[in-house]
């Protein structure tokens, strides 16, 4: 089935979007806490709706909902219609988008660059490459970001484009899949009134010229701004305040006897009347009983009640949202993750350095040419290889957790599923690892007594995997980067007491030796152990092949059969990392 879209088949595909008695309470320290109550609105196709309140009222909680966000679906009461039926989780996603506030995007690759790979994980929508590249014009044009296409995106590490182009990018990327519904949450946040009037003027366009319904939040708008809306819905509390025409809002008020001065923006006066956080304010519940007892309230009932008695013809489960298969999508995320470790500096560069340095002084300090190096005194240089070499890929979980964003982003609007992106992740991450180790084992072995290249490399590349892999499953778990370098490090030092090195395995006390065998250093060390002295044992002190057994006590086929554990300890940190972003990062709060 061919894609539709609203600027293509205007009215013929347009929805509607309604919701009767809607209710959301949680529980707040035991007693249950209604963060919104009883609200009902209806949003024609080709119109706007602002939802504006005090900071608290529900603004993003209602939108939320709305848009199909909300983690405990239990907690909401009423109903959501589109054109009158009640919304089913799946057919809506194919016909909305959603907005977030925070714009999500990588910041190294350019505004081009950020559309198109958008555009290719949007599924088989273009013939070819001349009708995709043109497809980026135009929705460059339509949003008016044409003029900064080859513009880096930017943010912490590179400088990049204004707020107003970055926001208007981020709507840009949800009309890729030709959403017939559009919600976003405080599209203006963070702009001056120049960039805010542009946004604005985009959104009021993308409605009232090409038919697609959009909510919105607003904090604050201008009065110009405010007067550009369609439909207004003021909040207090979780109670609805008003609803309906954003024009007829000042009479509503005025019959209450709150007069908007002559020369004040409509927006602060109502802000200032129902804010009860600040004196001032006014009998918010009086104008709350008011409205709805008023006939506005009585009209949004009676447009609910016709929209599901007619029920459009519009049958949005014929709708599908074209989406790449897992292989397109494999491909695309892959290519996108390739090109940014290898532009971004802090993936991937900076480590190289950090690893080139470390090695250095390694090699230099146990130099082959230095006699006073005897076999015994290459333990340490091992465990620090194997412990060292491993701990500095904490130093990449930011970047991870940077992109979550992102992909949650991508997953929630439904670009991307979760396998595609997980498979990509790891098979990306396998080319700076390759680097890392390639470079590290020649300068070590090279530069030190360290026999066994082949052995080295492929244990150490292993270690690598599955300490990358850690840090895939503390990026998905950990609330903010510092928390996850914490736990990070407090695994690895963990892992490094329990090793084998510091305390003898057998000397390690019961309730500890948990820690022995779960630790992927366990392997890994021992492995370089062998790999060192099972060729040499007669040149091995016996205090070092007492402390050490696994000198004499492995062969070749414990070796392989340990590296086969390492190979194993990383795909199942893959699987957890699937596990965990799968339920937990959905886009649902």
């Amino acid at each position: 089935m061919s894609p539709v879209s609203p600027e293509k088949e205007g009215s013929s595909h347009s929805f509607s979007l309604a919701w009767e008695n809607l209710s959301f309470t949680v529980k707040s320290k035991g007693a249950p806490k209604a963060l919104l109550s009883e609200l009902n609105g209806l949003v024609p196709p080709g119109s706007t709706l602002a939802i504006m309140g005090p900071s608290g009222c529900g603004k993003t909680t209602l939108l939320n909902i709305l848009a199909d966000r909300v983690r405990n679906s239990s907690a909401v009461t009423g109903e959501i219609y589109i054109n009158g039926k009640p919304r089913k989780s799946d057919q809506f996603r194919n016909i909305s988008s959603y907005v977030a506030q925070n714009d999500s995007l990588m910041d190294i690759f350019t505004v081009r660059e950020t559309i198109s790979f958008a555009a290719g994980l949007s599924g088989p929508f273009f013939a070819s490459g001349s009708e995709k590249r043109q497809r980026v014009e135009d929705l460059a044009q339509e949003m008016g970001i044409r003029g900064c296409l080859d513009n880096r995106v930017g943010g912490n590490l590179f400088k990049g484009i204004s707020g107003g182009q970055m926001k208007r990018l981020s709507i840009t990327l949800s009309l890729i899949s030709n959403p017939f519904i559009l919600l976003l949450d405080e599209p203006t946040s963070g702009l001056d009134s120049a960039a805010t009037m542009g946004v604005m003027a985009h959104i009021q366009s993308l409605a009232n010229k090409q038919g697609r319904t959009i909510v919105y939040s607003i904090h604050q708008p201008s009065s110009e701004v405010f007067q550009s809306f369609d439909l207004l819905c003021l909040l207090s509390e979780g109670r609805c305040v008003y609803f309906g025409k954003a024009e007829a809002a000042v009479n509503f008020f005025s019959g209450l006897n709150y007069k908007c001065p002559q020369y004040s923006n409509p927006a602060d006066f109502f802000l200032t009347v129902i804010n009860t956080d600040f004196e001032g304010h006014g009998d918010v519940d009086a104008i709350v009983k008011s409205f709805r007892e008023g006939q506005s309230a009585k009209q949004i009932q009676d447009s609910i009640e016709k929209e599901k008695l007619s029920q459009n013809n519009q049958d949005d489960g014929k709708i599908k949202k074209f989406k790449s298969n897992w292989i397109v999508q494999f491909l695309y995320l892959t290519k996108r993750n390739l090109i940014n470790s290898a532009i971004n500096p802090g993936i991937y560069w900076v480590r190289i350095v950090m690893y080139f340095m470390l090695c250095l002084m390694m090699g230099t300090m146990y130099l082959k040419t230095n006699d006073d190096i005897t076999d015994d005194m290459l333990v340490p240089l091992l465990f620090y290889c194997q412990a060292f070499l491993v701990f500095m890929a904490v130093a990449v979980l930011p970047f991870f957790m940077l992109q979550q964003p992102v992909f949650v982003r991508e997953r929630s609007n439904g670009l991307i599923d979760v396998f595609p992106f997980v498979l990509s992740n790891f098979i990306s991450a396998l080319p700076g690892i390759l680097l890392i180790t390639v470079l590290s084992s020649v300068m070590v072995i090279f530069m030190t007594n360290l026999d066994g290249f082949w052995g080295f490399f492929v244990n150490l590349f292993l270690s690598l995997i599955c300490a990358e892999s850690l840090m895939h499953v503390l990026s998905a778990s950990t609330p903010h980067y510092i928390i996850g370098i914490a736990l990070g490090a407090g695994f690895f030092g963990m892992f490094m007491l329990a090793e084998g090195f510091m305390v003898p395995k057998d000397a390690i006390p019961g309730w500890w030796i948990w820690a022995h065998y779960i630790a992927f250093h366990t392997y890994s060390f021992r492995s370089f152990m062998y790999n060192q002295y099972s060729d040499k044992t007669d040149a091995v002190s016996t205090e070092i092949k007492t402390r050490y057994p696994v000198i004499t006590e492995m062969d070749d086929d414990d070796f392989m059969y340990d590296m086969f554990i390492l190979l194993g300890y990383g795909l199942l940190l893959q699987v957890v990392f699937f596990f965990i972003i799968f339920f937990f990062h959905t886009g649902k709060r």
